[in-house]
């Protein structure tokens, strides 16, 4: 028994993304847009994360608990995280119903320049 992409997405729903945390807000790194791809062939699976900043002290934790989670599906051999340090995210790659949720707890300020 195997197991595809689905499921791997699911799994990584485990996987809340520190800095949401930090909010009180929990999101995980599929419903904040950090998982730009998922593949899977004959049990190798291969995860691309994007980064929410190029500075993101978080990735060895986040990649770690992919790594784990996804390594738990029924079928999976080998589990390969890449992160892709080039590509930009934007706060409108979240889960509308999460960026809902975060901008409760830190709403934008607008200032009015004149």
């Amino acid at each position: 028994m195997s197991c595809g992409t689905d499921e791997v997405r699911d799994a990584l729903r485990r996987v809340a993304d520190p800095c949401a945390v930090a909010t009180g807000v929990p999101v995980d790194i599929v419903a904040m847009g950090l998982v730009q791809d998922v593949r899977v062939d004959s049990g190798e699976v291969t995860v691309e994360l994007r980064l929410t900043s190029p500075f993101c002290m978080q990735i060895g934790l986040i990649t770690e608990q992919a790594r784990a989670v996804v390594g738990e599906l029924p079928g999976v051999t080998e589990v390969r995280i890449e992160v892709d340090h080039v590509a930009e995210w934007m706060p409108e790659d979240m889960d509308p119903e999460a960026r809902a949720a975060l901008r409760r707890v830190r709403p934008l300020s607008l200032t009015v320049i004149s």
